[in-house]
């Protein structure tokens, strides 16, 4: 888990949420770790958002949501490298729009398979525009 200020915290959670009310619960199941809390974990692993097949144990995807902040090498290297090579199921990494490049440069850089989704924020502070690709 990152080192985030206040604000950028409180808009991880956010996103967790958004990301969360934006995904097919009607396919899946969903599961959210917002903050630091350990709601459901995979072994001692607890990503961000967390989807199995409706019904099913079997964990389908995995999403970890950064902030600008959050978007290093450090998280690179001990977070996602690790969500990437220890859980068998498919890597989001959910990041603002204007740092894909940066996050896709850092997966190149640390060897880590993910994809990736974007989300914006608008002047209110809410976000919008959330879109895996």
């Amino acid at each position: 888990m990152s080192n985030r200020n206040y604000n950028n915290q409180s808009l991880h959670d956010k996103v967790i949420n958004s990301a969360s009310n934006f995904l097919n619960t009607s396919e899946y199941d969903i599961y959210i770790n917002p903050s630091s809390q350990k709601n459901a974990g995979i072994g001692e692993l607890y990503p961000d958002i967390i989807l199995t097949k409706k019904g099913k144990n079997t964990v389908e995807f995995i999403i970890e949501v950064e902030t600008s902040d959050s978007i290093n090498l450090f998280e690179a290297t001990n977070q996602w490298k690790e969500y990437a090579n220890k859980i068998q199921a498919s890597f989001y990494i959910l990041v603002p729009l204007n740092f894909l490049n940066n996050a896709e440069i850092l997966c190149k850089q640390v060897g880590i398979s993910a994809r990736f989704g974007t989300y914006e924020v608008d002047f209110l502070g809410n976000v919008s525009k959330i879109i895996f690709h």
